[in-house]
């Protein structure tokens, strides 16, 4: 009698909403910045993620992506790189907007290093887009 390999269990992914990484870059880093704020931020991040990474590739996770305008709405960027990924890029952000450039570098530094290994996981796990053939003559 063949025995049964044991069942594989999946976890959902846990995806990050955007009042909910806010939120936890506020009690990490007080701020005087308006969630509009932020949210400009994320949506530019996002938006060069988008264009730049997911975009390149087949079966993108959507179609097209704009700025986020709902704090209920989910970033692009999920478990395991999102949530640090996002957060040092705010915390960047503030200590840009307050002119705190070794603050600023060291938490660049950090987010870097996070976009990089995203970039080369999503690299790895999707197929990129064939290139168009062009004749040069």
């Amino acid at each position: 009698m063949r025995r049964q390999a044991p069942a594989v269990e999946y976890r959902e992914v846990k995806k990050l909403r955007i009042f909910d990484l806010i939120s936890q870059v506020d009690d990490l880093e007080p701020n005087q910045y308006s969630l509009e704020q932020k949210m400009k931020w994320l949506s530019l991040l996002d938006g060069q993620i988008f264009e730049e990474i997911i975009k390149t590739h087949e079966e993108p996770v959507r179609e097209s992506f704009s700025a986020y305008t709902n704090l209920d709405e989910e970033l692009l960027v999920s478990y395991p790189y999102g949530e640090e990924l996002y957060c040092w890029y705010l915390q960047a952000m503030i200590a840009a907007e307050n002119a705190e450039s070794d603050k600023y570098d060291q938490m660049m530094g950090m987010y870097n290093s996070v976009f990089t290994q995203f970039t080369n996981w999503y690299n790895r796990t999707h197929r990129p887009k064939k290139a168009k053939t062009r004749f040069l003559f």
